[in-house]
Formats: C-alpha cells, structure tokens, sequence
C-alpha cells in the first residue's frame, strides 16, 4: 500500500466537507471548482457521507437551493469559479441578507472575457461586499 503525500485542492476541499457531512450540497460544475462536486458526489455515492446531493442546471439553482437548505434548517454548502460566481451575485446578496451560514468554496478564476481560465481574483473581488466571511488560502 503506498502512502499519498498530497491531494489537489479540489480534493482537499472536497474531504473537509465530507469530515463536515453536510445535510445539502448543491453544485453545478464549472471550471476549475468542477472537481470539488465530482470527488465529494463519490462520497455521497459510495455512503461515506449522509448528504444530499443535488446536481442543478446552473450556478444560479445551485445558490437557490442552498439558500432554500440553509432556511429549513439543514446544513448546506456549494463551490463555484469565475463566471459561475458572477451567474450568481444576486443570491449571494440574498443569502448574506437573510444571514444564512452557507459555506461556498469559490476556486478563484479571472472572469472571462472572452476567454480566460488562469488564476485571478477578480471574482471574489466582486463579492467582496457582500457581507460574506471570506478566508484566502494562497497554494505555491
């Protein structure tokens, strides 16, 4: 059996939320987040965790059903880059106004125009006054 050193971070994010077991996560994948829902939905499949998954049309439903978790009472949570994050800077500013504690890992991704995948912040930096907690682990 070989010992792994490291994990990417999609899949490092991935196993926090399966320490954390969540009642709801929604996703829609996007590039470079995607891998974060592929890894923790094999999770859900294979029962390490006691999550409902819910794959949604776009970014937008994803927030929409987190934010509709979080109100019922369930612990929800969601990931998202780039102009996935932008699809979704309306529900951002609801969720932070009803003060729900939803946890969103955003994989930071220049906003593209037209195209445009290297790293950036520029979509946190959209949100940045939306009222959210927002912690910044910068990977060499």
């Amino acid at each position: 059996m070989s010992i792994r050193e490291r994990l990417s971070g999609n899949e490092a994010v991935a196993t926090a939320m399966k320490q954390i077991n969540p009642d709801v996560v929604a996703a829609y994948p996007i590039t470079p987040s995607t891998e974060i829902p592929q890894y923790f939905s094999s999770f859900v499949s294979n029962g390490t965790v006691d999550t409902e998954f819910v794959p949604v049309e776009s970014e937008h439903s994803a927030m929409t059903a987190t934010i509709a978790a979080e109100a019922a009472g369930a612990r929800a949570m969601t990931a998202t880059s780039a102009n996935g994050l932008c699809l979704i800077w309306e529900m951002v500013n609801i969720a932070s106004s009803l003060r729900l504690p939803i946890v969103m890992s955003l994989v930071n991704r220049a906003i593209s125009g037209p195209l445009n995948i290297h790293n950036d912040h520029s979509d946190a930096m959209g949100v940045r006054h939306a009222g959210w907690i927002m912690l910044f682990r910068i990977m060499i």
